[in-house]
């Protein structure tokens, strides 16, 4: 497990200083992805940088199964560093080495004998899927195997911490997948806590368990990333699936926000909520996909012919969260009769 405790880090520059962290904690546990979101500005790559140990931190401590790493200095962090692999987002692999070779870097500069190494290295490339790409190099390669090159090489000295500094960022959607499946069996099969530094919310939505949001230094929401779809009111929920406002149509009385609560809902609640209670009732919008632990979703209704709280207490007994919505008035200009 990775625990950040009250972590700061500023800088100090001829107008001042500058904060950059402001006392963040957060907490990872083993077999699980964190992914920390954000604007430009808000701080994640500061962080990245202290998680890894590539920058120190002004105060605060970085615990991995309850080492503090941040108060270490010498050969004694680089040894302890070695916990951590970390895959970048270029995937800063060296061209004129070939993908048996870059793989086998931090290997080589630890001194392991040859043929240890090699087996390894055999073994990391069969790990993600390139065992016949051994002797390429980075040039002949996409982008996708290219950064499954730089998770292999991040997991050569066997770390316990996963950290992924915008991994998938100018992947296409192929390559994006399958690097997300490759960290998803990571996290399962080794039991790594795995940190995503991202700003791509269709890949939280997708791998994460939980998800921290990052503004000014500071975590303004975190939580599983069920739980803040979930919450109507969360800013980081509306983030991850946004539910826009929609246009109540004529004959309906009110309208519901509602999102999946539990990961296994009945799939014919909408059915149910028509049929069974005699209302009337519209899909307005929203999004329903599937979670590695269930679905998620977030939909908006239009309501009739039910009283709103007998249907909110309907939805929450069936495994949903409803409130209340605003809706957009229509965009249909007023007619106005002028007698002349």
């Amino acid at each position: 497990m990775i625990e950040i405790r009250d972590l700061h880090k500023h800088y100090d520059t001829t107008n001042g200083r500058i904060e950059v962290l402001r006392g963040i904690d957060l907490q990872v546990h083993s077999g699980s992805i964190t992914a920390v979101v954000g604007p430009s500005g808000a701080g994640k790559s500061t962080l990245s940088h202290c998680i890894s140990l590539l920058e120190k931190p002004s105060s605060g401590q970085i615990r991995i199964d309850g080492k503090d790493l941040s108060a270490l200095s010498g050969k004694t962090l680089r040894a302890e560093r070695r916990a951590i692999g970390t895959i970048f987002q270029n995937s800063a692999l060296l061209r004129r080495l070939t993908v048996a070779e870059n793989i086998a870097l931090p290997l080589r500069n630890l001194g392991v004998v040859h043929h240890q190494m090699q087996d390894r290295v055999a073994e990391l490339l069969e790990r993600v899927g390139l065992a016949d790409k051994a002797n390429a190099y980075p040039g002949q390669l996409s982008g996708g195997q290219r950064q499954r090159v730089g998770i292999a090489r991040a997991l050569a000295l066997r770390p316990r911490l996963l950290l992924s500094d915008e991994s998938t960022s100018g992947l296409d959607p192929e390559s994006t997948a399958q690097v997300l499946a490759l960290l998803d069996s990571l996290r399962s099969d080794l039991g790594l806590a795995i940190i995503l530094i991202t700003h791509e919310m269709d890949v939280v939505r997708h791998i994460a368990d939980n998800v921290a949001q990052l503004e000014h230094g500071r975590i303004a929401e975190h939580g599983a990333v069920r739980e803040l779809i979930a919450t109507t009111d969360s800013e980081t929920g509306a983030k991850l699936l946004p539910l826009r406002p929609e246009t109540l149509p004529d004959g309906f009385d009110y309208q519901l926000a509602v999102a999946y609560r539990q990961p296994h809902v009945d799939p014919t609640w909408l059915t149910r909520l028509a049929v069974e209670h005699n209302a009337l009732v519209a899909l307005l919008g929203g999004s329903v996909e599937s979670h590695h632990e269930g679905t998620l979703g977030r939909v908006r209704l239009g309501v009739a012919g039910i009283e709103a709280h007998k249907a909110i207490a309907l939805l929450d007994s069936w495994g949903l969260t409803a409130t209340l919505s605003e809706h957009v008035k229509s965009t249909e200009p007023e007619r106005i009769e002028i007698t002349v």
